[in-house]
């Protein structure tokens, strides 16, 4: 029987094997993974998937910021992924369920923007849309339109020219402080 909880400080190897697995060796040569560089995931939001003791599935959330690039602002928001499931169990409803679960948390804990790179084809059916014709990047000017975004309707529109970049200090080796403030929905410095 599969088992659904947080993930656990002594599941990281379990989940980065996994997510090796899933995506492969090039996983970290992605624009969402400079985002990550050096920031734990948020551990309120992180989930797993466990069958007989092994971490089959995951989800993690990460906290960054949407810089409006004509008006010179930043607004927070959370980066949803990688979602990965193990490939013998992708037709066990694991990915939805942790989708399901999360997002949950994520209102739960008030966050009201989430972004993802992804495809609209699976995401739509938990909310999420394009971004486009927004023109939002990533690092690296990349994914703009495998960028998706789930937020509150109380939530102001995204800006109409923007970026991604990561909620940290620069020159930060971790940012735990503000990870935590970010938890608890307090507002977090622009970098």
């Amino acid at each position: 029987m599969i088992s659904y909880g947080q993930e656990r400080p002594f599941d990281k190897a379990q989940v980065e094997a996994l997510l090796d697995a899933a995506f492969g060796p090039d996983r970290f040569n992605k624009s969402s993974y400079s985002l990550r560089d050096n920031v734990d995931p948020i551990a309120k939001l992180s989930r797993v998937a466990r069958l007989d003791g092994r971490i089959v599935g995951t989800i993690r959330y990460w906290p960054i910021l949407v810089r409006d690039l004509l008006r010179g602002t930043d607004s927070e928001a959370l980066l949803l992924g990688p979602l990965a499931v193990a490939p013998a169990m992708h037709s066990a409803g694991i990915g939805g369920e942790l989708m399901r679960m999360s997002l949950t948390a994520a209102a739960e804990a008030g966050h009201k923007r989430i972004l993802l790179v992804g495809d609209i084809g699976y995401y739509s059916r938990f909310g999420f849309k394009n971004v486009l014709p927004n023109y939002i990047t990533m690092p690296g000017g990349r994914d703009a339109r495998r960028l998706l975004v789930k937020q509150s309707a109380s939530m102001p529109s995204l800006p109409a020219v923007g970026k991604i970049i990561p909620a940290v200090p620069e020159g930060s080796m971790t940012a735990p402080a503000l990870v935590g403030s970010y938890d608890r929905g307090l507002p977090v410095a622009a970098a």
